[in-house]
């Protein structure tokens, strides 16, 4: 690769000095950033687009998981309820409470989240607790001193800035503190490097929503595995994108049960990513907008009471499920992770199962592969899932 000299500023403004500096504002910086607040730090969160809330907000992401199902039933394994109180300490309830009550399509949850509903309760969270906010600046070094980061380096519009800080919560999402602060880090899986496939989450206007919930299609074909492979036979889909609906909401606050629905769905699939790569991510949101332009085409000429329907948008934030892993104390392994395995200093679980988005092709993936006693076996904590079988079949 060419390079080229360029002469840096020596001295660069301090234009934070806190206890606590906050990089991201997603769900994660945000828990962080109240949190350390309303403990009485001096908190900065920094954000490097114009909001906070993260894939809820600038991404469009809308399902905003409940401590109950539908029916209005608890989780009542250990490990639901434990992780339930972890997400209520840090996600109050003054969040819920701004959240309309809604339907949800595919998956049971009894809440979802609109873009200005996440970004505007994420903002009143902060502002309540005293957090100062600083938007677009974006992270492009760190200072580092006898072992503990002195200064982190930001680029904005002002030019290079420092913020100080006595202690530096990464929540960027790709670990990009940790990373340019010198820690060891993973990406990619160890056989290829190969990261998990990114999504590109779009909106639908002028949807019979319960036209599609009474068709055939919703009784006999629920996730469209059948319908999709039709398609790509036919010509409906140029290739295939996904081999399986993966969700559809209601947009929140919008129309509902009117013949003129708005949904949000996760739908479009890029594959072979290199998400720490600028270069591959704009290939990727370039990608994942011709994606949502195909799939909104199929879905209004295929789905029973879709065929008035329209496209809204498509998310400002490319849904990367996979980038950078910081190399901890301990590195949890598949088995812990398939026994619920804890620790002592445990400081919250999640009720989730394996759910990997295939890097090579088409599917979801519910199981992981693991040795075991010289042997390769395949191991799932909920059984027989996903749309992608293990080698040999799920038998």
């Amino acid at each position: 690769m060419k390079t080229v000299a360029w002469k840096f500023e020596k001295e660069i403004p301090v234009i934070f000095d806190v206890d606590v500096a906050v990089l991201g504002g997603g769900p994660g910086g945000l828990g962080a950033a109240v949190m350390s607040a309303k403990a009485g730090a001096k908190t900065l969160l920094i954000e490097r687009y114009s909001m906070l809330g993260g894939m809820a907000s600038v991404g469009e992401v809308s399902p905003f998981m409940p401590n109950h199902y539908k029916d209005g039933s608890s989780f009542d394994r250990p490990v639901y309820t434990r992780w339930v109180q972890q997400m209520n300490s840090y996600l109050p309830e003054e969040i819920r409470s701004k959240i309309p009550a809604g339907d949800n399509a595919e998956n049971g949850l009894t809440r979802t989240i609109g873009k200005e509903i996440a970004a505007l309760a994420a903002e009143d969270l902060c502002i309540e607790a005293g957090v100062k906010l600083l938007y677009h600046h974006k992270l492009c070094g760190a200072s580092v001193k006898k072992g503990k980061i002195d200064f982190i380096v930001l680029d904005s519009k002002s030019g290079f800035v420092a913020v100080r800080a006595k202690n530096f919560v990464d929540c960027s999402g790709d670990a990009d503190v940790a990373f340019f602060s010198g820690c060891e880090c993973m990406k990619g899986r160890k056989s290829d490097g190969k990261h998990q496939a990114c999504s590109l989450e779009f909106r639908l206007g002028g949807v019979d929503w319960d036209s599609y919930q009474n068709s055939e299609l919703k009784r006999d074909d629920p996730t469209w595995i059948k319908l999709i492979e039709d398609a790509v036979k036919c010509g409906d889909m140029p290739y295939m994108i996904e081999n399986h609906l993966n969700w559809v909401t209601h947009v929140p606050g919008r129309p509902e049960h009117c013949g003129k629905d708005e949904i949000s769905m996760c739908f479009a699939h890029s594959r072979d990513c290199k998400p720490l790569e600028a270069r591959d991510l704009t290939r990727m949101y370039l990608e994942g907008r011709e994606q949502a332009d195909i799939l909104w085409k199929f879905i209004k000429k295929r789905v029973p009471g879709y065929s008035s329907c329209y496209l809204i948008d498509t998310g400002s934030l490319l849904g990367v499920r996979e980038s950078r892993r910081v190399v901890g104390e301990h590195v949890i392994s598949t088995m812990e992770f398939a026994r619920a395995t804890t620790f002592e200093d445990t400081v919250c679980l999640t009720g989730h199962h394996y759910d990997l988005h295939n890097p090579d092709g088409p599917g979801n993936i519910k199981w992981a592969e693991v040795e075991l006693d010289g042997e390769t076996h395949y191991i799932s904590t909920h059984g027989r899932g996903g749309s992608w079988a293990p080698p040999g079949g799920f038998e």
